[in-house]
């Protein structure tokens, strides 16, 4: 079996999601919509870019040319989205979305924050093979190496405009343990920049709480392995954004216990009897 960290969070979240995404690949039945994830594709693109190519050849850019290469990064990300601008949550526009990132990549790139993408790589890749032919992997989306070469900070980029909402602690223990599976050493630093805020806000860990997660991960690893029914675990919050929600029963069935009596027979018309997969 091969998990990552985002396959370990949808089990997690929900064994059904995890069956439909991950076992079967079912297309997703909800329409997709990328416009929520437009800002931090383009932040983290640029990064992604400065951290591998550019910071090579000048450590600082000025505004003008970040508005250069971001209008290219911005062209290529806006040709393979899928976004349906007339959604009522889709509040700012395309030029809005281009107009903050810029401003806020030339906010960091003129704080002393810039350190954090300087002697760093991003989108590394490990992947690491178990006992029993299990293979973990991910891909980390920033290696921070400190000035002298002898600690390093794992840093996953963050685009939300909420601090400590949407995120999972286990993303990054995940790639701690990644890492110090591949590399016989533990990080010094983990934590999650939010591009937003111009903030990088660490999390607490130790070889205690890594091996107590590695304990906990082998056990889970078993359980996917063993479970043949993937039974659903609905929540709103695990169910909010799910590819598969306007088809799923247990879905219907949870919002119809949820819902007020004015609104039950909207959702019976929708089919909380039976349907779906």
């Amino acid at each position: 079996m091969k998990l990552n960290p985002h396959s370990y969070q949808a089990y997690m979240e929900c064994p059904k999601k995890y069956y439909m995404e991950y076992v079967i690949k079912q297309p997703r039945t909800v329409p997709q919509n990328d416009y929520f994830t437009l800002y931090g594709r383009l932040v983290e693109k640029f990064f992604t870019m400065f951290c591998n190519i550019w910071r090579f050849k000048t450590p600082y850019l000025f505004p003008e040319i970040i508005k250069e290469r971001l209008e290219v990064l911005w062209n290529g990300i806006i040709e393979s989205s899928v976004i349906d601008w007339s959604v009522p949550y889709a509040k700012l526009t395309k030029d809005d979305i281009f107009a903050k990132a810029w401003g806020d990549i030339c906010a960091i790139m003129d704080s002393q924050n810039q350190n954090y993408f300087l002697n760093t790589k991003s989108e590394v890749e490990i992947t690491v093979s178990l006992k029993e032919g299990d293979i973990i992997n991910g891909r980390l989306d920033f290696i921070h190496k400190d000035p002298l070469g002898t600690s390093i900070s794992i840093i996953d980029g963050k685009g939300t405009n909420k601090l400590g909402k949407n995120v999972k602690m286990s993303q990054l223990l995940f790639y701690a343990l990644l890492y110090y599976f591949h590399y016989k050493v533990l990080p010094a630093e983990l934590g999650f920049f939010y591009y937003q805020f111009n903030s990088l806000h660490l999390i607490p860990f130790n070889l205690n709480i890594i091996n107590g997660f590695r304990i906990q991960l082998s056990c889970d690893i078993k359980r996917i392995k063993a479970d043949s029914s993937y039974t659903p675990t609905p929540s709103p919050k695990s169910c909010k954004y799910c590819g598969y929600n306007n088809r799923c029963n247990d879905y219907m069935v949870m919002k119809a216990k949820r819902a007020k009596p004015s609104k039950l027979q909207e959702l019976q018309g929708d089919g909380v009897i039976q349907f779906g997969f």
